[in-house]
């Protein structure tokens, strides 16, 4: 059973802080702090999403392994997770992409269950979306929180 999800959200933050972000995978458990079905991000050899590098998450099915399949400076970055017997496969693209303030965060799912999974196939995957919704309102509210201010303009009416 195979499923695609996107969501989308705006930010008042740039689009290199966007993807610095998303590609600081040290930096997760400042942002995203541990829930039901999440339980942290250990990075392998270094701290940064390069395509290649690996990660692991903590879930309630386990060790969950991650490679960074694809990256493209404040544009893309894009994961791809899997359970050990690759019951549960999980790719990720997160699309940046510049605003009128700020920029826009695109990530698009899909969700794969199989093997030992599949007879909670609906379940899995109704959980997983719930948290990659979880996931990018954190992510908006880590992100809108730390982008610089900007001064309020002043205009004045013509007479």
């Amino acid at each position: 059973m195979t499923r695609r999800s996107t969501i989308t959200i705006a930010t008042t933050a740039s689009p290199e802080q966007a993807y610095a972000c998303l590609c600081d995978l040290r930096g997760y458990g400042d942002w995203l702090p541990r829930s039901a079905s999440y339980r942290g991000t250990a990075p392998g050899r270094t701290s940064s999403a390069s395509i290649g590098d690996t990660y692991v998450d903590h879930t309630p099915l386990g060790k969950v392994r991650g490679i960074v399949t694809d990256a493209s400076p404040n544009r893309l970055v894009a994961f791809r997770q899997a359970t050990d017997d690759d019951a549960l496969t999980i790719d990720i693209v997160y699309r940046v992409e510049p605003a009128a303030v700020g920029c826009t965060v695109t990530r698009t799912g899909r969700i794969a269950v199989a093997g030992r999974l599949r007879p909670v196939a609906p379940l899995v995957t109704a959980l997983t979306r719930r948290e990659n919704r979880r996931t990018m309102a954190r992510l908006k509210e880590h992100l809108d929180s730390s982008a610089p201010r900007r001064p309020p303009t002043h205009e004045r009416a013509s007479p």
